[in-house]
């Protein structure tokens, strides 16, 4: 039963070369039956040529040439063949990958903040290796086999039953030895493949925070850990390689005896004169051709159990369900008014008890300023992902504009906000790109009219290359006032009606929190703003504030009114802060 899901699975993801994968199986076909046209020529002229009479040469002289056209339509075949092979692999190199791209960019935030990306890529990567492996292998090698040991045992059925049976004494043989072994391997293969994954996830940690593991002096630490991860894997291939190769004595052992069995056989039969001699020789050239074909497909499918892991993974991914789903017939606004609201929302992240948001209730109105505080962990940054629809609440509803935001077209309201997050993610291109990310025709005045209102072309004007300077991984080439002021003006260029800073200013220097303060003052004209700070001196001048503590509303109203509040958990934050207590 697994082994028809695989070859299901299989047979699904090379949806895309199906035509190609059965006009592949008709020509071997042909291609096989071709091929034993010159082993059967050469029987006929062994035949004569043991009862040679001199006024024969001309008709062995003819099969002679006869045999060597019917060679030639094999190459011919065989270039046919090939030309389809190497079409496929290479159609296979471009649209699994591509595949896997888009799925993983619709997948669900949670799906990504589970996964580690190192995880992501080997199981892609891995993943389409094994199956290009596998195609080349069955295109060059496996259906020619079959299709060969299939009508060649056919035909020693014909020539002589005896012949037929002898040689199935010891397939079943051999067929039982290889399913055993590699299925008391499954276990240690699907270990093995957990650790090529760890393997490139730690590599791609030690890469991605390289500045801290330089910064502590962790190199060796994490040279050792990854060095460790790589050492169980060659372990246990070692061990599956030797348990292979004790498997192959006993493998090789059928065959040699099947061949002996056959062969005395032959030998007896042509002594009692049952059959020719030239028909031994074809006989042997049959079951050496099937013995072969059994040994290649016994290490076939080795090569499919051991792959058959990597190849589960890949299409483990391809098939993972978005948390997240975009209902058929939803609403595709064309313009948004900006007022959310939050209605008896509950949820949590995982199996995690503790509940992120608790019976949430607050009104964010369109067109104002509405500022998001609290202590850390009390639900603020999950606030701006429910917003974007990243996550769904497990109770409740938020409402966009009086409609449950399930309602909506995922990818048609999202176009309509943008946030500025505590770490901007920047990309490894020009400034320029980086803020047109948010609108990709965007012209070069608009992109510069974005940076100007965030206050970043201040320095991107001292730049090398001004706009075009490409900022490095993750803008490692820019200061983080810097990489903020980039995030905002990619915002601004997006226009959005409901526009969310979290934490925008909290790791900042004064001048760089100057900077993006007035930014933020100058883009908060006719859109709804979702400010998340700690800072309390930063969002003084908002419409209203809502205090989250432990996922529920503490309070909510202006600065002035909070901060009169005797006791109110606003108050408290606030007189800490001018004490320098807390940040």
């Amino acid at each position: 039963m697994q082994k028809n899901k695989f070859w299901k699975q299989l047979w699904q993801l090379l949806k895309p070369s199906q035509k190609q994968i059965k006009s592949l199986f008709v020509l071997t076909m042909v291609f096989e039956i071709v091929r034993l046209i010159g082993p059967y020529i050469l029987k006929i002229i062994i035949d004569k040529l043991t009862q040679f009479q001199a006024s024969e040469i001309m008709p062995i002289v003819y099969l002679i040439v006869l045999m060597f056209f019917s060679e030639q339509v094999v190459s011919l075949l065989a270039y046919f063949k090939d030309k389809i092979i190497f079409r496929m692999l290479l159609d296979v190199e471009y649209y699994l990958p591509v595949k896997a791209q888009k799925k993983l960019v619709f997948l669900s935030l949670s799906y990504h903040e589970k996964e580690d990306t190192g995880n992501k890529i080997t199981k892609i990567d891995r993943g389409i290796w094994k199956i290009n492996d596998l195609i080349a292998n069955l295109s060059f090698e496996v259906v020619s086999t079959l299709l060969q040991l299939f009508v060649t045992l056919i035909i020693l059925f014909i020539v002589n039953w005896r012949f037929g049976l002898s040689f199935m004494m010891f397939a079943p043989l051999h067929i039982l030895l290889t399913y055993k072994a590699n299925k008391n391997l499954q276990p240690t293969r699907k270990k093995r493949h957990e650790n090529y994954e760890k393997a490139s996830g730690k590599m791609g940690q030690a890469i991605i925070n390289i500045n801290t593991v330089q910064s502590f002096s962790q190199e060796i630490k994490e040279v050792w850990g990854y060095k460790f991860i790589k050492n169980k894997i060659k372990i246990a291939e070692l061990k599956e390689w030797f348990k292979l190769l004790k498997t192959n004595l006993l493998r090789n052992l059928m065959v040699n005896l099947g061949r002996i069995v056959i062969l005395l056989l032959g030998i007896y039969l042509v002594a009692i004169g049952q059959v020719s001699i030239g028909t031994l020789v074809f006989v042997i050239m049959l079951s050496e051709k099937s013995y072969f074909s059994l040994y290649r497909l016994s290490r076939f499918y080795d090569k499919i159990e051991e792959g058959k892991e990597a190849v589960n993974r890949f299409n483990s991914l391809l098939t993972a369900k978005s948390n997240i789903i975009n209902y058929p017939n939803s609403i595709k606004p064309k313009n948004i008014t900006g007022q959310i609201e939050f209605k008896n929302v509950g949820f949590s992240y995982g199996k995690d008890k503790n509940m992120a948001l608790n019976n949430a209730n607050f009104k964010i109105n369109s067109g104002c300023i509405t500022a998001l505080v609290g202590p850390s962990g009390g639900g603020k940054t999950t606030v701006a992902k429910m917003i974007y629809r990243h996550y769904d609440p497990l109770k409740g509803a938020i409402l966009l504009d009086g409609k449950n935001l399930k309602k909506y077209d995922l990818y048609s309201f999202r176009k309509f906000i943008a946030i500025v997050p505590q770490e901007v993610e920047i990309f490894n291109l020009s400034v320029r790109d980086n803020i047109a990310y948010a609108k990709s025709k965007a012209s070069f005045q608009e992109v510069q009219a974005a940076a100007k209102i965030a206050n970043a072309e201040e320095f991107i004007e001292k730049l090398p290359k001004k706009y075009n300077t490409l900022v490095g991984e993750r803008g490692i080439k820019l200061s983080g006032g810097q990489r903020q002021r980039v995030g905002i003006a990619r915002a601004v260029l997006a226009n959005p009606k409901i526009l969310i800073f979290d934490e925008a200013t909290s790791n900042l220097d004064s001048y760089s929190e100057k900077l993006i303060q007035e930014a933020i003052d100058r883009i908060n004209k006719d859109r709804t703003m979702i400010i998340i700070a700690h800072r309390l001196s930063t969002i003084q001048k908002a419409d209203k504030i809502i205090v989250l503590d432990d996922g529920k509303v503490a309070e909510q109203g202006s600065h002035y009114e909070l901060s009169k509040t005797d006791g109110g958990l606003y108050a408290q934050l606030l007189k800490l802060q001018r004490m320098g207590e807390v940040d």
